[in-house]
């Protein structure tokens, strides 16, 4: 009997280390971006016991509004395909904006794996938007990349008294929580993007019918907007004003 608990302890410890972010690879990420940071200022948030990396940029404008932005699978929030575009560009018009670390597996591990990291991104979330009302300023509006968007929507479902306004969602995967989130949502794709994206087209459409503020809009590229820079976030720049 003790053999086998020992082993079932076992088991669930291997199981329990499998589902933990990769802090050596977020480590490593954020070596690289205070190295080489061109546009914003590092900012090292608190989840928990552990700190992770945010890159705040201050808008051109007098504005009291900032948009969280998250990155997508096993990236960094200063990624060359959309977010860094997105995050800059924002500023821009009108907002402030807080590029989050989200938790990232090892190369290779598909997106079926980060769901028992939801959790964690949650409270990144929680601790990216306590942050900014620690600078007197208000969390308007979440902008979120591929696997990203699965980590925003399970936020935003679960947090029904969240502060955001609007949700801009590019190149969204699935349609899980889209039936609980009921602020406008730009949800935004290119004509040559990745399967999981252009399969669930109509099944985004249908989980957002209850949603009046919801609009698709497919424009040209790919799932990271390759040489598509200027065409995406004026997409988004139009549909925030």
């Amino acid at each position: 009997m003790n053999r086998l608990f020992v082993l079932f302890v076992l088991i669930t410890n291997i199981a329990f280390a499998q589902t933990l972010p990769d802090y050596a690879k977020e480590s490593r990420w954020a070596s690289f971006i205070e190295d080489g940071l061109m546009d914003g200022d590092v900012v090292w948030l608190k989840n928990s016991d552990r700190e992770f990396l945010s890159i705040f940029t201050e808008s051109e404008s007098d504005s009291n509004k900032v948009a969280i932005v998250m990155h997508g699978l096993g990236v960094h929030p200063d990624w060359s395909g959309v977010i860094q575009p997105l995050r800059v560009s924002l500023t821009e018009q009108g907002y402030h904006t807080l590029s989050i670390q989200l938790p990232v597996l090892a190369n290779g591990i598909p997106g079926s794996e980060y769901k028992p990291l939801w959790v964690d991104s949650d409270k990144r979330i929680a601790a990216a938007i306590k942050y900014i009302q620690s600078l007197g300023k208000s969390s308007d509006l979440l902008v979120a990349h591929s696997h990203g968007t699965r980590m925003a929507r399970h936020y935003l479902a679960g947090n029904p008294q969240h502060p955001f306004k609007k949700f801009v969602a590019v190149g969204m995967t699935g349609a899980s929580g889209l039936p609980d989130i009921n602020i406008p949502i730009l949800d935004l794709y290119g004509t040559k993007d990745i399967d999981s994206v252009l399969t669930t087209v109509k099944q985004r459409q249908d989980a957002s019918n209850h949603n009046t503020g919801y609009i698709q809009k497919q424009i040209q590229g790919d799932h990271f907007f390759n040489d598509q820079n200027e065409i995406l976030t004026k997409t988004v720049g139009d549909w925030l004003k």
